[in-house]
């Protein structure tokens, strides 16, 4: 009788111990899913500008990179030329009805960081801002 007693005493702690690891541990992962993600921007060195497609008009703007990676200035920063290459080949293929949609900045928004992250074999990029934004 005392056997099954510590037998069945055992078997909830056991038990018990398994269900607190379960109900809490998918707490913690939970916590640390909903916790904000660090964001880190990098400033190109220079603006952009380009001649708009079919046009006589410029485009010049400004773009900063956000990235979620700290460690990426100094790869950012050696492969400049590579980044502005592929911001400038897809800013020249805008025209002037592209530039002047109310969404464009929202669609540039996604596209670059793709664009930057298949050029440089990476996927940190994940977003960009505008600082300038003007056709003349």
């Amino acid at each position: 009788m005392k056997k099954t007693v510590i037998i069945i005493l055992a078997i909830l702690v056991v038990g018990g111990g398994f269900a607190y690891f379960l109900f809490f541990s998918k707490g913690d992962e939970k916590n640390r899913a909903d916790a904000p993600v660090e964001l880190y921007t990098y400033a190109l060195e220079d603006y952009f500008v380009t001649n708009v497609k079919n046009s006589n008009m410029l485009f010049k703007t400004t773009v900063v990179l956000v990235s979620d990676n700290a460690k990426l200035q100094e790869f950012l920063t050696a492969k400049q030329y590579v980044i502005r290459d592929a911001i400038l080949f897809r800013l020249r293929e805008l025209t002037e009805e592209d530039i002047m949609s109310s969404d464009i900045q929202d669609k540039l928004r996604v596209e670059i960081p793709q664009i930057i992250n298949k050029a440089l074999n990476i996927d940190s990029i994940v977003s960009v801002y505008f600082s300038d934004f003007v056709m003349q």
